[in-house]
Protein backbone atom coordinates (compact mmCIF):
# COMPACT_ATOMS: atom_id res chain seq x y z
CA UNK A 1 0.00 0.00 0.00
CA UNK A 2 1.38 3.39 -0.98
CA UNK A 3 1.05 6.58 1.05
CA UNK A 4 -1.59 7.92 -1.38
CA UNK A 5 -3.92 4.94 -0.99
CA UNK A 6 -6.71 5.35 1.58
CA UNK A 7 -6.69 3.07 4.57
CA UNK A 8 -9.82 0.95 4.94
CA UNK A 9 -11.81 1.71 8.06
CA UNK A 10 -11.97 -1.17 10.53
CA UNK A 11 -15.24 -3.13 10.52
CA UNK A 12 -17.08 -2.89 13.87
CA UNK A 13 -17.31 -6.17 15.77
CA UNK A 14 -21.11 -6.02 15.73
CA UNK A 15 -21.12 -6.08 11.90
CA UNK A 16 -18.98 -9.20 11.86
CA UNK A 17 -21.39 -10.86 14.29
CA UNK A 18 -24.47 -9.82 12.30
CA UNK A 19 -23.07 -11.00 9.00
CA UNK A 20 -22.45 -14.42 10.57
CA UNK A 21 -26.10 -14.47 11.72
CA UNK A 22 -27.28 -13.66 8.18
CA UNK A 23 -24.99 -16.32 6.79
CA UNK A 24 -26.43 -18.94 9.16
CA UNK A 25 -29.97 -18.05 8.04
CA UNK A 26 -28.95 -18.34 4.39
CA UNK A 27 -27.29 -21.74 4.83
CA UNK A 28 -30.20 -23.11 6.89
CA UNK A 29 -32.64 -21.83 4.27
CA UNK A 30 -30.69 -23.56 1.52
CA UNK A 31 -30.48 -26.83 3.48
CA UNK A 32 -34.25 -26.67 4.07
CA UNK A 33 -34.84 -26.13 0.35
CA UNK A 34 -32.46 -28.96 -0.60
CA UNK A 35 -34.39 -31.45 1.54
CA UNK A 36 -37.67 -30.43 -0.11
CA UNK A 37 -36.10 -30.64 -3.58
CA UNK A 38 -34.96 -34.20 -2.89
CA UNK A 39 -38.44 -35.18 -1.71
CA UNK A 40 -40.02 -33.52 -4.76
CA UNK A 41 -37.58 -35.25 -7.09
CA UNK A 42 -38.38 -38.67 -5.61
CA UNK A 43 -42.14 -38.42 -5.11
CA UNK A 44 -43.66 -35.79 -7.44
CA UNK A 45 -44.04 -37.23 -10.96
CA UNK A 46 -45.93 -34.15 -12.16
CA UNK A 47 -43.10 -31.73 -11.42
CA UNK A 48 -40.78 -30.56 -14.19
CA UNK A 49 -37.54 -31.95 -12.83
CA UNK A 50 -35.41 -29.74 -15.06
CA UNK A 51 -36.89 -26.59 -13.47
CA UNK A 52 -36.51 -28.13 -10.00
CA UNK A 53 -32.85 -28.91 -10.70
CA UNK A 54 -32.23 -25.44 -12.14
CA UNK A 55 -33.69 -23.80 -9.02
CA UNK A 56 -31.50 -25.97 -6.79
CA UNK A 57 -28.37 -25.14 -8.80
CA UNK A 58 -29.19 -21.41 -8.73
CA UNK A 59 -29.75 -21.50 -4.97
CA UNK A 60 -26.52 -23.45 -4.41
CA UNK A 61 -24.47 -21.08 -6.57
CA UNK A 62 -25.82 -17.94 -4.91
CA UNK A 63 -25.34 -19.44 -1.45
CA UNK A 64 -21.67 -19.93 -2.32
CA UNK A 65 -21.47 -16.31 -3.51
CA UNK A 66 -23.08 -15.19 -0.24
CA UNK A 67 -20.48 -17.09 1.75
CA UNK A 68 -17.73 -15.38 -0.25
CA UNK A 69 -19.34 -11.96 0.18
CA UNK A 70 -19.61 -12.51 3.95
CA UNK A 71 -15.84 -12.11 4.19
CA UNK A 72 -16.42 -8.38 3.63
CA UNK A 73 -19.46 -7.20 5.63
CA UNK A 74 -19.50 -3.88 3.75
CA UNK A 75 -20.22 -5.78 0.53
CA UNK A 76 -23.32 -7.40 2.01
CA UNK A 77 -24.52 -4.03 3.37
CA UNK A 78 -24.71 -2.58 -0.15
CA UNK A 79 -28.08 -2.08 -1.85
CA UNK A 80 -26.74 -3.74 -4.99
CA UNK A 81 -26.11 -7.02 -3.19
CA UNK A 82 -29.52 -6.90 -1.49
CA UNK A 83 -31.27 -6.35 -4.85
CA UNK A 84 -29.37 -9.16 -6.57
CA UNK A 85 -30.11 -11.41 -3.60
CA UNK A 86 -33.80 -10.56 -3.95
CA UNK A 87 -33.82 -11.39 -7.66
CA UNK A 88 -32.36 -14.83 -6.94
CA UNK A 89 -34.83 -15.42 -4.10
CA UNK A 90 -37.82 -14.47 -6.31
CA UNK A 91 -36.59 -16.73 -9.11
CA UNK A 92 -36.18 -19.66 -6.72
CA UNK A 93 -39.63 -19.02 -5.20
CA UNK A 94 -41.23 -18.76 -8.66
CA UNK A 95 -39.75 -22.12 -9.68
CA UNK A 96 -42.04 -23.88 -7.20
CA UNK A 97 -45.07 -22.65 -9.17
CA UNK A 98 -43.62 -22.80 -12.71
CA UNK A 99 -42.42 -26.40 -12.32
CA UNK A 100 -45.95 -27.64 -11.68
CA UNK A 101 -44.93 -29.31 -8.43
CA UNK A 102 -47.76 -30.31 -6.14
CA UNK A 103 -46.01 -28.76 -3.10
CA UNK A 104 -43.73 -25.77 -2.81
CA UNK A 105 -40.08 -26.79 -2.57
CA UNK A 106 -38.35 -23.43 -2.11
CA UNK A 107 -38.37 -23.97 1.68
CA UNK A 108 -36.65 -21.28 3.69
CA UNK A 109 -34.54 -19.86 0.89
CA UNK A 110 -36.75 -16.81 0.20
CA UNK A 111 -36.88 -16.15 3.96
CA UNK A 112 -33.09 -15.84 3.99
CA UNK A 113 -33.42 -12.90 1.59
CA UNK A 114 -35.27 -11.02 4.33
CA UNK A 115 -32.27 -11.48 6.64
CA UNK A 116 -29.98 -10.10 3.94
CA UNK A 117 -32.32 -7.13 3.40
CA UNK A 118 -32.50 -6.45 7.15
CA UNK A 119 -28.69 -6.49 7.34
CA UNK A 120 -28.39 -4.07 4.42
CA UNK A 121 -31.18 -1.61 5.26
CA UNK A 122 -32.73 -2.48 8.61
CA UNK A 123 -36.42 -3.10 9.23
CA UNK A 124 -37.61 -0.78 6.45
CA UNK A 125 -35.85 -2.65 3.68
CA UNK A 126 -36.72 -6.01 5.25
CA UNK A 127 -40.46 -5.19 5.38
CA UNK A 128 -40.41 -3.79 1.84
CA UNK A 129 -38.74 -6.99 0.62
CA UNK A 130 -41.30 -9.09 2.54
CA UNK A 131 -44.17 -7.25 0.84
CA UNK A 132 -42.67 -7.90 -2.60
CA UNK A 133 -42.16 -11.56 -1.72
CA UNK A 134 -45.67 -11.89 -0.29
CA UNK A 135 -47.26 -10.35 -3.42
CA UNK A 136 -45.26 -12.71 -5.61
CA UNK A 137 -46.37 -15.70 -3.53
CA UNK A 138 -50.02 -14.65 -3.55
CA UNK A 139 -49.99 -14.27 -7.34
CA UNK A 140 -48.31 -17.65 -7.67
CA UNK A 141 -50.90 -19.26 -5.36
CA UNK A 142 -53.78 -17.85 -7.36
CA UNK A 143 -52.36 -18.66 -10.80
CA UNK A 144 -51.59 -22.23 -9.76
CA UNK A 145 -55.19 -22.78 -8.66
CA UNK A 146 -54.58 -22.95 -4.92
CA UNK A 147 -57.24 -21.79 -2.49
CA UNK A 148 -57.55 -18.22 -1.26
CA UNK A 149 -56.99 -19.46 2.28
CA UNK A 150 -53.57 -20.82 1.25
CA UNK A 151 -52.50 -17.36 0.09
CA UNK A 152 -52.64 -16.04 3.67
CA UNK A 153 -49.51 -18.07 4.41
CA UNK A 154 -47.56 -15.54 2.35
CA UNK A 155 -47.96 -12.98 5.13
CA UNK A 156 -45.55 -15.02 7.27
CA UNK A 157 -42.77 -13.29 5.35
CA UNK A 158 -43.73 -9.98 6.94
CA UNK A 159 -43.46 -11.60 10.36
CA UNK A 160 -39.95 -12.82 9.55
CA UNK A 161 -39.02 -9.38 8.19
CA UNK A 162 -40.12 -7.68 11.41
CA UNK A 163 -38.17 -10.18 13.52
CA UNK A 164 -34.98 -9.86 11.46
CA UNK A 165 -35.26 -6.08 11.11
CA UNK A 166 -36.01 -5.41 14.77
CA UNK A 167 -33.23 -7.73 15.94
CA UNK A 168 -30.55 -6.24 13.70
CA UNK A 169 -31.61 -2.62 14.29
CA UNK A 170 -31.71 -3.15 18.06
CA UNK A 171 -28.30 -4.80 18.15
CA UNK A 172 -26.78 -1.97 16.12
CA UNK A 173 -28.37 0.72 18.29
CA UNK A 174 -27.18 -0.96 21.47
CA UNK A 175 -23.68 -1.36 20.04
CA UNK A 176 -23.59 2.33 19.05
CA UNK A 177 -24.67 3.35 22.57
CA UNK A 178 -22.04 1.05 24.08
CA UNK A 179 -19.30 2.58 21.92
CA UNK A 180 -20.47 6.09 22.77
CA UNK A 181 -20.39 5.22 26.46
CA UNK A 182 -16.90 3.72 26.13
CA UNK A 183 -15.69 6.82 24.26
CA UNK A 184 -17.16 9.10 26.94
CA UNK A 185 -15.55 6.99 29.68
CA UNK A 186 -12.19 7.06 27.90
CA UNK A 187 -12.44 10.82 27.51
CA UNK A 188 -13.25 11.16 31.20
CA UNK A 189 -10.26 9.00 32.10
CA UNK A 190 -8.01 11.00 29.80
CA UNK A 191 -9.18 14.28 31.33
CA UNK A 192 -8.63 12.93 34.83
CA UNK A 193 -5.14 11.77 33.82
CA UNK A 194 -4.37 15.23 32.39
CA UNK A 195 -5.55 16.86 35.61
CA UNK A 196 -3.38 14.50 37.66
CA UNK A 197 -0.39 15.29 35.43
CA UNK A 198 -0.94 19.03 35.85
CA UNK A 199 -1.25 18.61 39.60
CA UNK A 200 1.90 16.47 39.72
CA UNK A 201 3.77 19.06 37.67
CA UNK A 202 2.60 21.87 39.96
CA UNK A 203 3.69 19.91 43.03
CA UNK A 204 7.07 19.11 41.50
CA UNK A 205 7.68 22.76 40.60
CA UNK A 206 6.59 23.90 44.06
CA UNK A 207 8.60 21.33 45.98
CA UNK A 208 11.70 21.61 43.85
CA UNK A 209 12.12 24.74 41.75
CA UNK A 210 10.48 27.29 44.03
CA UNK A 211 12.19 26.02 47.15
CA UNK A 212 15.57 25.96 45.40
CA UNK A 213 15.08 29.51 44.15
CA UNK A 214 14.33 30.61 47.70
CA UNK A 215 17.56 28.99 48.92
CA UNK A 216 19.52 30.64 46.08
CA UNK A 217 18.12 34.03 47.08
CA UNK A 218 19.19 33.40 50.66
CA UNK A 219 22.70 32.16 49.70
CA UNK A 220 23.30 34.63 46.87
CA UNK A 221 26.66 35.69 48.38
CA UNK A 222 28.10 32.16 48.04
CA UNK A 223 28.87 31.57 44.30
CA UNK A 224 29.90 27.95 44.73
CA UNK A 225 26.75 27.18 46.71
CA UNK A 226 24.60 28.91 44.10
CA UNK A 227 26.34 27.06 41.27
CA UNK A 228 25.78 23.72 43.00
CA UNK A 229 22.09 24.50 43.62
CA UNK A 230 21.50 25.69 40.06
CA UNK A 231 23.11 22.57 38.58
CA UNK A 232 21.19 20.34 40.96
CA UNK A 233 17.95 22.02 39.98
CA UNK A 234 18.84 21.80 36.32
CA UNK A 235 19.12 18.03 36.65
CA UNK A 236 15.82 17.90 38.52
CA UNK A 237 14.00 19.88 35.84
CA UNK A 238 15.64 17.76 33.13
CA UNK A 239 14.36 14.59 34.78
CA UNK A 240 10.91 16.15 35.17
CA UNK A 241 10.73 17.07 31.50
CA UNK A 242 11.86 13.60 30.48
CA UNK A 243 9.26 11.97 32.70
CA UNK A 244 6.40 14.03 31.29
CA UNK A 245 7.63 13.63 27.73
CA UNK A 246 7.99 9.87 28.00
CA UNK A 247 5.86 7.81 30.38
CA UNK A 248 8.29 4.88 30.12
CA UNK A 249 10.66 5.59 33.01
CA UNK A 250 12.64 2.41 32.34
CA UNK A 251 13.89 3.35 28.86
CA UNK A 252 17.30 4.26 27.49
CA UNK A 253 16.94 8.03 27.97
CA UNK A 254 15.87 7.78 31.60
CA UNK A 255 18.68 5.32 32.37
CA UNK A 256 21.30 7.50 30.72
CA UNK A 257 20.12 10.59 32.62
CA UNK A 258 20.26 8.60 35.86
CA UNK A 259 23.89 7.74 35.10
CA UNK A 260 24.57 11.42 34.38
CA UNK A 261 23.08 12.43 37.75
CA UNK A 262 25.03 9.73 39.56
CA UNK A 263 28.41 10.79 38.14
CA UNK A 264 27.74 14.50 38.57
CA UNK A 265 26.81 14.15 42.22
CA UNK A 266 29.68 11.76 42.94
CA UNK A 267 32.48 13.82 41.32
CA UNK A 268 31.00 17.33 41.36
CA UNK A 269 31.41 17.96 37.62
CA UNK A 270 28.97 19.05 34.93
CA UNK A 271 27.84 16.65 32.19
CA UNK A 272 25.87 18.16 29.32
CA UNK A 273 23.63 15.58 27.70
CA UNK A 274 21.90 15.52 24.31
CA UNK A 275 19.77 12.45 23.57
CA UNK A 276 18.22 12.43 20.10
CA UNK A 277 15.92 9.43 20.50
CA UNK A 278 14.68 7.09 23.19
CA UNK A 279 14.48 3.31 22.87
CA UNK A 280 13.53 0.37 25.13
CA UNK A 281 16.18 -0.85 27.55
CA UNK A 282 17.09 -4.13 25.84
CA UNK A 283 20.24 -6.07 26.88
CA UNK A 284 22.46 -4.44 24.18
CA UNK A 285 21.20 -0.98 25.22
CA UNK A 286 21.69 -1.75 28.92
CA UNK A 287 25.26 -2.81 28.17
CA UNK A 288 25.84 0.51 26.38
CA UNK A 289 24.49 2.40 29.41
CA UNK A 290 26.83 0.47 31.74
CA UNK A 291 29.77 1.19 29.45
CA UNK A 292 28.78 4.87 29.44
CA UNK A 293 28.86 4.90 33.23
CA UNK A 294 32.41 3.56 33.22
CA UNK A 295 33.56 5.96 30.50
CA UNK A 296 32.09 8.93 32.39
CA UNK A 297 33.74 7.74 35.59
CA UNK A 298 37.12 7.55 33.84
CA UNK A 299 36.64 11.04 32.42
CA UNK A 300 35.53 12.48 35.75
CA UNK A 301 38.45 10.92 37.63
CA UNK A 302 41.31 11.37 35.17
CA UNK A 303 40.55 14.11 32.65
CA UNK A 304 40.63 17.09 35.00
CA UNK A 305 37.97 18.76 32.84
CA UNK A 306 35.14 20.63 34.62
CA UNK A 307 32.71 19.76 31.79
CA UNK A 308 31.96 16.56 29.92
CA UNK A 309 29.73 16.42 26.82
CA UNK A 310 27.57 13.37 26.13
CA UNK A 311 25.66 12.84 22.89
CA UNK A 312 23.47 9.81 22.08
CA UNK A 313 21.43 8.82 19.05
CA UNK A 314 19.88 5.80 17.34
CA UNK A 315 21.47 5.26 13.92
CA UNK A 316 21.44 2.26 11.59
CA UNK A 317 19.60 0.16 14.15
CA UNK A 318 22.18 0.75 16.91
CA UNK A 319 22.72 3.09 19.84
CA UNK A 320 25.69 5.43 19.35
CA UNK A 321 26.99 7.29 22.42
CA UNK A 322 29.78 9.88 22.28
CA UNK A 323 31.55 11.08 25.44
CA UNK A 324 33.93 14.01 25.01
CA UNK A 325 36.07 16.01 27.42
CA UNK A 326 38.69 18.73 26.92
CA UNK A 327 40.93 17.47 29.70
CA UNK A 328 44.51 16.31 29.93
CA UNK A 329 44.06 13.42 27.51
CA UNK A 330 46.36 10.40 27.32
CA UNK A 331 48.06 8.04 24.94
CA UNK A 332 45.71 5.03 24.46
CA UNK A 333 48.57 2.76 23.39
CA UNK A 334 50.59 3.55 26.49
CA UNK A 335 47.96 3.40 29.23
CA UNK A 336 45.14 1.32 27.77
CA UNK A 337 45.80 -1.71 29.91
CA UNK A 338 46.22 0.31 33.09
CA UNK A 339 42.92 2.07 32.62
CA UNK A 340 41.13 -1.18 31.96
CA UNK A 341 39.61 0.12 28.73
CA UNK A 342 40.12 -3.07 26.79
CA UNK A 343 38.84 -5.44 29.46
CA UNK A 344 36.03 -3.26 30.78
CA UNK A 345 34.60 -1.20 27.94
CA UNK A 346 35.56 -3.09 24.83
CA UNK A 347 34.94 -6.59 26.15
CA UNK A 348 31.61 -5.49 27.60
CA UNK A 349 30.37 -4.13 24.26
CA UNK A 350 31.87 -6.85 22.09
CA UNK A 351 29.96 -9.41 24.18
CA UNK A 352 26.66 -7.92 22.92
CA UNK A 353 27.76 -7.32 19.33
CA UNK A 354 28.88 -3.72 19.81
CA UNK A 355 32.19 -1.91 19.84
CA UNK A 356 34.10 0.95 21.47
CA UNK A 357 36.38 3.50 19.79
CA UNK A 358 38.72 5.65 21.90
CA UNK A 359 40.44 8.73 20.54
CA UNK A 360 42.64 10.72 22.93
CA UNK A 361 45.49 13.18 22.53
CA UNK A 362 47.60 14.35 25.46
CA UNK A 363 46.70 17.93 26.33
CA UNK A 364 43.62 18.01 24.04
CA UNK A 365 41.14 15.66 25.67
CA UNK A 366 39.42 12.37 24.96
CA UNK A 367 36.47 11.15 22.91
CA UNK A 368 34.90 7.75 23.46
CA UNK A 369 32.39 6.26 21.02
CA UNK A 370 30.22 3.45 22.38
CA UNK A 371 28.08 1.53 19.91
CA UNK A 372 25.55 -1.07 21.06
CA UNK A 373 24.67 -4.29 19.35
CA UNK A 374 21.75 -4.39 16.91
CA UNK A 375 18.44 -3.27 18.43
CA UNK A 376 16.37 -5.57 16.20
Amino acid sequence: MTASEPTAAPVPQIETTLVKLVLYVRVLGFVWMTLLVVVTWLTDDAANLAIVAAAEILAAGWTFITIRAARTPLTMRSWRFAVLDGVVALLVASASFVSGAGELFHGGYPISWLAVAAFAGGMRLAVASAIVLAVQQIIGFLLSGRSLVATTGAFVFIVYAVIFGWTIDTLRRNDARRREAEAALEEERSERARQEERLALANELHDSVLQTLQVIRTDADDPERVRFLVRSEERSVDRLITRFRNSDTGGFEASLLAVRDEIEELYGIEIRVVIREDTPLTPPVAAAVDATREALTNAARHSGAPLINLYAEVRDGRIHIYIRDRGVGFSPAAVEEGRGLRHSLRSRMEAVGGFVNIDSTPGEGTEVEICSGSLS
